[in-house]
């Protein structure tokens, strides 16, 4: 799914982290799932997917429902404004599931209604059909659709368990292109709580506090394409745990 702050492309090297402690009685909870393009690669059910923005939790519970059927295929301009406007003045249009997908798989750099991400002819490249070419195929393979439990809550607000491995991806300290505002001093002190409490818990983000380990690390382009100069700036997505008493 395209989804501002995607970890699609890291996959490959992140899923054996967090699965490598599993075990039959392990339950996985991903607390900002979004995309969902972590959860939907980890082999086990149930599982737990968290978000804060309803509408795309309302997206990912239509899908489970009834799959790709009832999600446009094209989306103009024109209607991304509309329902853009709708969101904006909660109007009731449109389903909350569709200001979900348009909100986020239409949108620019797949960040939450910023921009209508139109054709590119220089480099024949329909994004919007990517968009939902993109999802149909996360769809079809999302291990464990049916049995997934998607939530719309903030992290806190779960309650979790002993043999849970958690992992969190929350709206980066040096970025603001998601829903909501989000604290992310007081997400650090809930995340030396939690990781007492649960089998493991994994933080994605550029930096930390110094009480947590950066345990993988890996370079990245800036998703939303800022340049310095003709350059694209690079930055270094990280995953850590708790390393504190």
């Amino acid at each position: 799914m395209r989804y501002c702050g995607s970890k699609r492309k890291f996959m490959k090297y992140l899923l054996p982290i967090l699965t490598k402690d599993m075990d039959e009685n392990t339950l996985f909870v991903d607390l900002f799932g979004g995309g969902m393009n972590v959860v939907c690669e980890i082999p086990s059910e149930p599982k737990i997917a968290v978000d804060y923005n309803k509408y795309v939790i309302a997206l990912w519970k239509e899908l489970q429902e009834n799959g790709m059927n009832n999600i446009p295929t094209e989306v103009s301009e024109e209607m991304y404004n509309d329902i853009k406007l709708d969101y904006i003045n909660h109007t009731n249009k449109y389903e909350d599931y569709i200001i979900g997908y348009v909100g986020t798989c239409c949108s620019f750099g797949g960040s939450w209604f910023n921009g209508y991400a139109r054709f590119n002819p220089n480099k024949n490249e329909d994004h919007i059909k990517e968009a939902y070419n993109g999802l149909k195929k996360q769809v079809e393979n999302f291990i464990g659709l049916k049995k997934t439990v998607f939530l719309h809550r903030t992290y806190n607000m779960v309650l979790l368990d002993k043999n849970d491995i958690v992992y969190c991806d929350p709206p980066y300290a040096s970025t603001k292109k998601y829903e909501s505002d989000f604290n992310n001093d007081a997400f650090w002190e809930w995340a030396r709580e939690a990781s007492k409490k649960v089998k493991k818990l994994y933080v994605s983000e550029y930096d930390a506090p110094s009480d947590f380990k950066c345990i993988w690390q890996m370079d990245k382009k800036d998703s939303l394409g800022t340049r310095k100069g003709k350059k694209q700036n690079t930055k270094v997505e990280k995953l850590f745990v708790y390393n504190g008493k």
